[in-house]
């Protein structure tokens, strides 16, 4: 159900001590905004309502509240509920958080993630690459590494042509078990680190092949390391399939890891292609790194 896909997406965003943490009213109103970026095409209350197993009254309280607030606009003639301007401005002060690695909190991640690369200069280093790999392939590239304990989705970079996959922005975490970049980074992770992560991730399942038993799926993070690549088989998302690879940096340890993502039935017909043409974005990125580390 689209209600229970939701609120498992609010859930694993966010680590609470206590169920009676929650109020129940907020995630509703959270869920309310997540459908209605699902469709940015917008939805009336009616469709909220079903899609979310809301009574249709409560349904237009949560509206009308997000509505005066600038969360949710509603569209004069046709009545559907779109997002509002407030969402652009949340937007762009999570991305100037995500920009500032200064002080404690630089200390932080480099004390759990010895690296001599912040998740910026990362940005700024391998944005380049994600051109290159989409305009070679027409698909859509991802960069992601860690951050803070949390596998952290860096930047995207689409195709004119593609459809977006509704679910994934700069800044999204969570399900790491369930998609390419996510497997890859674990696979070169040291194995405590793994452990702790998937005590705090439970293997819950998000697509229709996602690995849900833990054996298998260190099995699978033992396959990546020695194939060198990760595969997601609808394992995040219907009809979607990813294809990651990690990127290293001069000292050996695996700092970001890349991919593309793609239909199934491009990974039947081109898969050993795909393959070719994500590591060797991912070899160039390390070149690239190994460059920046001799010369800056």
């Amino acid at each position: 159900m689209v209600a229970e896909r939701i609120q498992r997406g609010i859930s694993s965003a966010i680590v609470v001590q206590e169920k009676g943490d929650l109020l129940h009213s907020v995630q509703r109103a959270l869920m309310v905004l997540s459908v209605i970026a699902e469709h940015p095409q917008g939805l009336s209350a009616r469709e909220i309502s079903k899609m979310l197993c809301l009574n249709i009254s409560t349904c237009y309280h949560i509206l009308n509240t997000l509505q005066a607030s600038g969360y949710v606009d509603r569209h004069p003639s046709t009545q559907v509920y779109q997002l509002g301007p407030q969402i652009p401005f949340l937007n762009n002060a999570f991305l100037q958080g995500l920009a500032q690695l200064q002080g404690a909190n630089a200390s932080y991640e480099t004390d759990l993630f010895p690296s001599p690369f912040t998740s910026v200069s990362l940005i700024t280093y391998l944005r380049p690459i994600l051109y290159r790999l989409t305009e070679q392939t027409q698909e859509p590239s991802y960069m992601a590494c860690w951050r803070y304990g949390e596998i952290i989705l860096q930047a995207i970079v689409e195709p004119s042509n593609a459809e977006k996959i509704t679910k994934l922005y700069v800044g999204y975490r969570g399900q790491a078990h369930s998609h390419a970049l996510g497997k890859v980074l674990l696979a070169y992770s040291d194995p405590a680190l793994v452990d702790r992560y998937l005590e705090l991730h439970p293997l819950t399942p998000f697509g229709p092949n996602t690995i849900v038993q833990r054996s298998h799926f260190i099995d699978e993070l033992n396959d990546i390391v020695r194939q060198g690549y990760s595969v997601d088989r609808e394992e995040f998302f219907p009809d979607t399939c990813c294809l990651a690879a990690p990127v290293f940096a001069p000292q050996g340890q695996a700092v970001a890891a890349l991919a593309i993502s793609f239909t199934p039935n491009l990974l039947e017909r081109r898969s050993e292609w795909l393959i070719t043409q994500v590591t060797k974005a991912a070899h160039h990125a390390r070149a690239e790194l190994r460059l920046s580390s001799v010369y800056h």
